[in-house]
């Protein structure tokens, strides 16, 4: 993706950001996405130490990993200020949740530091998408898992994505050899219900 695309899905994220909790695609796609994710991430990862969501929006998926991983530490970053500032805003006293600003390509981080990663539908919006998966496997604990959710082209519409060079979203041919640039491998994938199979939660560890 260039620099300006990048910028201008940064810019159109800080203008939803007020409302980004009231939005329809909210209860049509990103909660079933959501709820299937920590589904996985409870039966791949059971006690995680720490969580990451990478492009946490107003921090909703993290509000409810709190409640499903009491213990854990829980950390966001998104690239979008007025994101971060909603999600420092209404999340709740106690929650032990950290919301930083920052993109994928740079997590402000140490190695190793996370047992789960969580992207939904975030990916597409990395300004470079190999350099933040190199950020992930590097921030990844050994064993960790990173559970991926984000628009996956395939059958009939991996043919509508190379006509209408929608070269943001990727295709398995594509993500695979990124992910094994970085030492990283799909180990199950699953749908998400009412979602459609474009849409799938890829879990993803070290090969």
């Amino acid at each position: 993706m260039t620099a300006d695309r990048a910028n201008e899905d940064v810019d159109r994220f800080n203008r939803w950001a007020a409302d980004y909790e009231k939005h329809p695609l909210q209860r049509l796609i990103f909660e079933p996405i959501q709820k299937s994710l920590l589904e996985l991430a409870s039966a791949e990862v059971p006690h995680p130490r720490a969580i990451l969501d990478v492009g946490c929006g107003t921090g909703k998926l993290l509000r409810a990993a709190s409640a499903r991983f009491p213990g854990a530490r829980l950390d966001g970053v998104d690239a979008a200020p007025e994101m971060v500032r909603v999600a420092q805003a209404i999340a709740p006293a106690g929650a032990g949740i950290t919301f930083r600003l920052s993109g994928a390509e740079s997590l402000p981080f140490g190695d190793g530091e996370f047992d789960l990663v969580f992207s939904t539908m975030t990916f597409h919006h990395w300004a470079d998408q190999s350099k933040g998966v190199a950020e992930v496997a590097r921030v990844l604990a050994p064993g960790g898992r990173w559970l991926l959710a984000d628009f996956i082209a395939s059958g009939v519409m991996k043919y509508v994505r190379r006509v209408f060079r929608l070269t943001r979203f990727r295709e398995r041919r594509d993500l695979y050899p990124m992910l094994a640039a970085s030492g990283l491998r799909v180990i199950r994938e699953q749908k998400v219900r009412g979602v459609g199979r474009q849409v799938p939660v890829l879990v993803i560890g070290s090969v």
